[in-house]
């Protein structure tokens, strides 16, 4: 039994490896390229979706781009973290939950979006592209509560309006890429479906698109 139960100890030990990808320099501020992706997660991704990270504080963290980074509620420890690795702008689109507290401490700029997953609007996803047009916010840390269906949408949004992708290959990360959408809201995948893009980029002062 106790020769069975050291195998399952050393089974189990590269697991919490994992979590210690996130290396961290003393009073100095990294780039966000220094939080290095996990090597296993990264590897079975399709090229071009958003780059698993780790980081003291976080979970379900990911690089969508150079600018923008999404994850789950950050802790206290993760709001430094993200000072740390030289994001600018945390956005939060928790409907009745704010981050001030968590955010003490810190020179991170904050923006509240609160939404009620039942209840999306255009004007929601209008104050986050105006966020993400101001290259003053960047980088910028996007979250809801676990990082998957809120934020899901709005980094579909990031990708159609600011990256040029279709709809259909924006939704499909968002419900294939293993952030954790919830097949719940279906209301977010019709939303997304149904957009008005053009009459959203003009909301959000951000130019025609391109045919």
């Amino acid at each position: 039994m106790k020769h069975r139960n050291r195998r399952s100890r050393v089974r189990r030990l590269p697991l919490g490896l994992l979590l210690c990808a996130t290396v961290l320099a003393g009073g100095s501020v990294l780039a966000p390229a220094a939080f290095a992706a996990e090597p296993a997660a990264a590897a079975s991704r399709p090229e071009g979706y958003a780059k698993p990270l780790a980081g003291d504080g976080l979970s379900n963290f990911f690089q969508v781009s150079n600018v923008l980074y999404r994850g789950a509620q950050p802790s206290a420890e993760g709001m430094k973290t993200l000072e740390k690795m030289g994001i600018r702008t945390v956005v939060n689109l928790r409907s009745m939950h704010s981050d001030r507290k968590k955010l003490k401490g810190t020179s991170l700029k904050y923006v509240h979006i609160p939404i009620n997953t039942f209840n999306i609007k255009e004007e929601h996803v209008v104050a986050f592209l105006k966020v993400m047009a101001d290259p003053a916010n960047h980088p910028v840390f996007l979250h809801c509560q676990h990082g998957a269906d809120r934020t899901g949408m709005m980094s579909a949004f990031y990708r159609i309006m600011f990256e040029g992708w279709s709809r259909e290959d924006a939704m499909r990360e968002m419900l294939e890429g293993g952030y954790g959408f919830h097949s719940i809201w279906k209301n977010i995948i019709s939303f997304i479906k149904n957009a008005d893009l053009d009459r959203i980029r003009e909301k959000a002062g951000l130019p025609p698109a391109t045919k």
